[in-house]
């Protein structure tokens, strides 16, 4: 619930779309315009069975898969193109995290449509790096993760950390983004007893873009080293 005095400013001066920048006449963020909302790509229909991608001329695994397969299954809910980049710039750098909503819905969207995700026991954020945390005051995959386990009835596990700060992945290719993450995630501090919880289950990594899956890679390699069974990843957006 949000005050009468956010109520009030928020008639006055209404929020964005995320997408467009057009006046958004609720009072409660619905993150998009109508137009913006059906304009979102979301990925359906053909896709690799390995990474998620969409495949346009059919088939069952992409060119890349092929060549060399992913440590885990990837699925994304849509294509990180048209109205989805600068929503999600403004969540992660603007600081707009009414736009969970927005996103939650679409990430539930994908959960109902690829039901080999199903067999998971939690969700699992992938870290920022706590001196990036802290300038932004949070982090966006956590942020996803607690309200998307909340919505499908799953705890939120933070079991991993990023141990030492990394570049920016935007401008690194394929090769340079592996480098740049290479053993650059641990285990959380986890009594033995919480080990032995988690050995041979299975677990679903959340994060809000994948590009090359380097990063999501190495983070399912520490948790396969702690006896985890299988590792699946949800991401909110795929970057083709």
């Amino acid at each position: 619930m949000i005050s009468l005095r956010q109520s009030l400013l928020r008639f006055f001066l209404p929020w964005a779309c995320a997408g467009c920048r057009g006046a958004l006449a609720s009072p409660e963020d619905p993150g998009f315009c109508g137009q913006c909302w059906l304009a979102i790509p979301r990925i359906q229909g053909i896709i690799c069975q390995e990474c998620g991608i969409p495949l346009k001329n059919g088939g069952n695994v992409c060119y890349t898969c092929r060549q060399s397969r992913p440590p885990l299954l990837i699925r994304a809910a849509t294509e990180y193109r048209s109205v989805v980049p600068p929503a999600i710039h403004r969540f992660k750098y603007a600081g707009r995290r009414t736009l969970v909503q927005s996103f939650g819905a679409l990430l539930r969207y994908a959960w109902d449509h690829f039901p080999e995700l199903h067999d998971i026991q939690g969700i699992i954020p992938v870290p920022l790096y706590p001196k990036n945390e802290r300038i932004r005051g949070f982090n966006q995959a956590e942020l996803l993760a607690r309200h998307f386990a909340a919505d499908i009835g799953r705890p939120m596990l933070p079991l991993l950390l990023r141990t030492r700060k990394t570049l920016s992945q935007i401008e690194l290719n394929r090769s340079e983004r592996r480098d740049n993450v290479r053993s650059a995630f641990a285990l959380q501090a986890l009594t033995e007893d919480k080990r032995e919880i988690l050995r041979g289950r299975s677990f679903l990594l959340m994060d809000d873009v994948c590009t090359t899956a380097s990063t999501l890679g190495e983070c399912a390699k520490v948790l396969y080293g702690a006896g985890i069974r299988t590792v699946k990843s949800l991401v909110l957006a795929r970057d083709l």
